[in-house]
């Protein structure tokens, strides 16, 4: 009997083994919806309230995409050109930023073309301070159309042909995804071609200042002259910081939490500015750290991980945007706010510092 007993045994234990090696793989991954982005709008010399600014004052061209499916698309890997057809030509998204790179459902993107540094040379496809740029420049004398392409190349769409479009002009689909293409009344970049919605606008490091003997900003505490850093809403829709992470190490990017319940100190409206103190504290909007005088890294997250925008300067880790390094009541900002154009602001001048104001120009 024991033989019997032992012999079924090792018969369940080997057919159970059998079963566990029958079981299917997991799957792979499913592949991105690259035929719902399409190219929706583009500006070849956009003049008039530009969408960005290169450091030099002269302003970008851009190419706008639309997600006209029902799922989230990460487009990291895509190509786009205007030269279809010229491989060499072809630029590639950059995929080392999802966050920015993923376009959600019904949702736009911005593509930054042919902008230039500081020094007037070409920025090349890089992805800086929550931007995507190509080096790619549109021209409505040279160009066509523009093309983009899925990551093995394979044409996913293609604009209509804006050759001769009027300087200041952006060209674009009547209807967002739709397959008419017109010159548009108005320019909508990250937004609906009807002008019906507002443009999402994204969260950067505006100005801050590192050393502080004059510049009275009240902060309810004994000390009204803190360290300070002053935040931008790039977009026309409020954005709530409050859970957001802020660090001055960036090798421990939740260094500190900004409460997500007092939402009536952490919500930045539209083109409007928040002042953080950089004062130690660690509560509410008064930071754990203070800035170093002599150089330190500022970093924003989101989510902990990926930074939303990070700046360094003088002796800081490098790890940030190279920014230039303040003198004592001296500070360091965009100009215009939110370019990618960064200057010290002088308090013995016309353009002094400005915290939770317009950085002058």
């Amino acid at each position: 009997m024991k033989k019997y007993i032992i012999l079924s045994i090792i018969a369940a234990l080997f057919l159970n083994g059998c079963v566990k090696d029958e079981l299917p793989a997991p799957g792979a991954p499913d592949p991105e919806n690259y035929s719902d982005i399409v190219i929706n709008e583009l500006c070849p010399k956009d003049i008039t309230d530009p969408y960005f600014l290169s450091a030099n004052g002269d302003p970008a061209d851009w190419v706008e995409l639309y997600n006209k499916g029902n799922q989230s698309v990460n487009i990291a890997g895509m190509w786009i050109t205007d030269k279809p057809g010229e491989e060499s030509e072809y630029q590639q998204i950059p995929d080392n930023h999802v966050n920015v790179t993923t376009i959600p459902p019904k949702g736009f993107v911005v593509l930054i073309c042919g902008a230039t540094n500081s020094g007037g040379q070409d920025i090349m496809t890089s992805i800086v301070d929550g931007k995507i740029f190509i080096d790619m420049g549109i021209s409505a004398t040279n160009d066509n159309t523009i093309a983009i392409y899925d990551p093995e190349k394979t044409l996913i769409d293609q604009s209509g042909d804006f050759n001769g479009l009027e300087e200041d002009k952006s060209y674009g689909r009547t209807t967002d995804g739709g397959s008419e293409w017109a010159t548009l009344a108005s320019k909508t970049p990250g937004a609906s071609n009807d002008g019906s919605a507002p443009v999402a606008g994204t969260v950067v490091i505006n100005e801050f200042m590192c050393s502080n003997d004059v510049t009275v900003v009240p902060d309810g505490h004994p000390d009204d002259y803190p360290d300070w850093l002053e935040l931008y809403n790039t977009g026309d829709t409020p954005i709530d910081i409050g859970g957001w992470y802020f660090t001055d190490d960036m090798a421990d990017p939740m260094q500190y939490q900004v409460p997500a319940d007092i939402p009536d100190q952490t919500v930045i409206p539209g083109h409007g500015y928040l002042l953080l103190y950089c004062c130690g504290l660690g509560e509410g909007i008064h930071l754990s750290f203070k800035l170093g005088s002599g150089g330190d890294d500022i970093g924003m997250s989101q989510d902990g991980v990926t930074f939303v925008d990070a700046v360094t300067y003088g002796s800081g880790s490098g790890d940030g945007t190279p920014v230039p390094t303040p003198e004592t009541d001296y500070s360091t900002g965009r100009q215009p706010d939110g370019s990618f154009n960064w200057v010290v602001f002088d308090p013995n001048t016309a353009t002094p510092p400005t915290p939770g104001a317009p950085n002058a120009e």
